[in-house]
Order: C-alpha cells, then structure tokens, then sequence
C-alpha cells in the first residue's frame, strides 16, 4: 500500500528519514568524495551513475570495501536499480578436492538506522531481508554478466532510436558542471561515448569476485550510532523468487494494492502516509 501511496503523492519526508540520509551520506563520505554535478537529461544520469559504478568498482579493486554503489539487473522482464549501502571483501571456507581452503568473496552489505534502541520485529527483518536478496540478485547479475547494456539504457529512459551514436546525449550543463572543456564534449559526450563506459564498467564489474550468498544487516541507532541488531542471512532463490513475482502482479497491474494485515498493523504507525491511506480512514470510520 505504500508504495501505492507514494507513486500518488510523491516521498514525504520525516525527521527519521532525514535522520537515515544523513547517516547514510556520512558513512559514503568517510570512503568518497562527493561531487556536485547539474543533472539535466537521462543521459546525464545515466552517465553520472555509471561513473559512479566505475568510482565505486576501482575503490572495491584497491581497499576492498565501497559504498552507496548503484545497480542495474532485470528480472525476467522487469528491470530493477538501486544502490547497496556497502561492498566489501571476505573470506569464506571452502572445499576443493576434499580440503578446506580460503576463497575471497564479495559480500552484499545494508544498513538500516533506528530511532529506537530495541531490535527490529521479525517482521521487519523479512521485510530487509527481502531488499537485501534484491541487491543481492542485482550485483550478482552484474558480475555474472546477466546485465547488459541495454538494460542501462532502457531504465534510465534513453532513447536509441531518436539518437545519432555521434549526437551529444549530455547536457551542456552537465559537462560544465564536470569542469570537462568544451573541445572534448564529443570525445565524452556522445551516444557511443557512453555506451563505451557502459561496457568498461561491465567489464570492471565482472571482474570482482564471487558473491558470497551471506548476506549482512547492520541496524543502527541513529542517536548513538551504536549497533542494535546484526542479521546474517543466505539468499533463498525460492523466497526471492516468490516474494519478486508477487511484487511484480501489482506493478503489471495484476492485483490491487493491498494493506498490511492485522499481523503487521503496527507498520501504519510509523507510516508517512498513515493521513492519507484509505486502510485507515476505513479503520476510522468502522470505529465511529
């Protein structure tokens, strides 16, 4: 219901949202540096998310940690993006020919802040569960070479068919904005330009090492910052797959949205929509 809600108003910022960015960007900062660019296009998008990816990848490469790193996969027909809070190297025990040996492995990391010292409910942590499974899906694709250019393009809206290869699809604004002179917009600016970053950034990124299939989620308390709950979990391709195909009936239009269920009602408490959700104006009026 939710994410209905929020396609019909838009985000509605809270205090502890705020809270959860500000942490989140802080965290980016102690391993990056932020640039302000001026995103106009699609293509300025895109371009600015694959270099992130790129920045991201090369960090990983040399320090074996990185953070905020976007990602592009499709699942069955739908295509999925988002950013993971953290990457990082481990080692992991395996078996080869009847002995144990170490192997380094890519580990998918999120955090999630708390107002509240106490640990997450059960539900809450299905729930992470779940997005962490997606982020899982989505960098392993990556590195599996299941995601392809075309994908980036088609979710970041660039058209292929209107566009020359040679036609700058970069705003001049946002070449500015990355102090790249005006002599070499066609060297970086262009259709083919960006599709050969694309291409550099799939190859970095089949380059990392196997995903572990543990999973780590740290919550935070976003007053103290001290951690209240870890959860390590192995991605379930049956739980993933089913809780994906579910998702999905709404966003083809399949199914209704549906409200959380009397097991889960205490989520409306902390919803940003809780004013405006026809769930509770019913709750209201059968309490009249």
């Amino acid at each position: 219901m939710a994410v209905d809600l929020r396609r019909k108003y838009g985000e509605i910022s809270t205090p502890e949202k705020e809270k959860g960015t500000e942490i989140h960007k802080d965290r980016f900062l102690e391993v990056l540096e932020e640039i302000v660019v001026d995103i106009k296009t699609p293509g300025d998008k895109l371009h600015s998310n694959v270099h992130n990816i790129l920045v991201g990848l090369e960090l990983y490469k040399k320090e074996g940690l990185t953070r905020e790193l976007p990602i592009v996969s499709k699942f069955n027909s739908a295509l999925i993006m988002g950013i993971i809070d953290e990457v990082k190297e481990i080692e992991e025990i395996e078996i080869h020919n009847n002995k144990q040996v170490k192997a380094k492995k890519t580990q998918v990391v999120e955090m999630k802040t708390r107002k509240s010292l106490n640990p997450p409910s059960a539900q809450q942590i299905i729930r992470d569960k779940m997005q962490g499974m997606i982020y899982w899906y989505g960098l392993n694709s990556m590195i599996n070479k299941k995601t392809e250019m075309g994908d980036f393009w088609q979710v970041y809206g660039v058209d292929l068919i209107e566009n020359d290869f040679n036609e700058l699809i970069l705003s001049e604004e946002y070449m500015k904005s990355l102090e790249i002179p005006q002599n070499q917009w066609n060297t970086y600016g262009t259709l083919l330009s960006v599709g050969n970053l694309i291409n550099k950034m799939l190859k970095k990124a089949s380059e990392l090492p196997s995903l572990s299939k543990t999973i780590e989620i740290n919550y935070i308390h976003q007053k103290t910052l001290h951690e209240v709950h870890k959860e390590r979990y192995r991605f379930d391709e049956r739980f993933f797959s089913r809780g994906m195909k579910w998702a999905l009936e709404y966003w083809a239009g399949k199914r209704e949205p549906v409200s959380v269920g009397d097991a889960n009602n205490w989520k409306c408490n902390f919803c940003s929509y809780y004013t405006v959700c026809p769930s509770i104006h019913k709750k209201w009026k059968e309490g009249e």
